[in-house]
C-alpha cells in the first residue's frame, strides 16, 4: 500500500469509527481497493464506505495523475454514481468524511 493511500485510509477509518459511535444503529463497512481498479485498467486506488441498510456507498478515489486531489463519489451498492466532488488532500479531514457520511447515510 502506498503512503498516500495509507494516510487517506487512516483518515477515512477514523471518520468511520466516529460515525459508528455517533450512529451506533447504522451499520457501515469500509473497504480498500488497492489492486481492483488497477486490474481493470484504471490508475487509481479507492476506499469505500457502505451503509448496508441504506444500500448506499461513498467511494474515495485516489487517482495517480492527481496527486494533490481526491474524488469523493456518492452512489449505491450496485455501483451507480449520483455525484462526485473533488477535495484537496489537505481539505480531506476526519470531520469532512463524517459530514459526508452523515449527509449521505443519515439525511434523507
Amino acid at each position: 500500500m502506498d503512503n498516500r493511500l495509507k494516510s487517506i485510509s487512516e483518515v477515512v477509518a477514523k471518520a468511520s469509527d466516529l460515525f459508528s459511535i455517533k450512529f451506533d444503529k447504522v451499520a457501515t463497512l469500509m473497504g480498500i481497493m488497492d489492486k481492483t481498479l488497477r486490474n481493470q485498467g484504471m490508475n487509481a486506488d479507492a476506499i469505500t464506505l457502505e451503509c448496508i441498510s441504506q444500500k448506499k456507498k461513498i467511494v474515495v478515489l485516489i487517482h495517480d495523475d492527481k496527486p494533490d486531489v481526491v474524488e469523493v463519489a456518492l452512489g449505491n451498492k450496485q455501483g451507480h454514481i449520483y455525484s462526485s466532488t473533488e477535495y484537496g488532500i489537505n481539505e480531506l479531514s476526519v470531520a469532512v468524511i463524517v459530514e459526508i457520511m452523515e449527509t449521505n447515510f443519515i439525511s434523507q
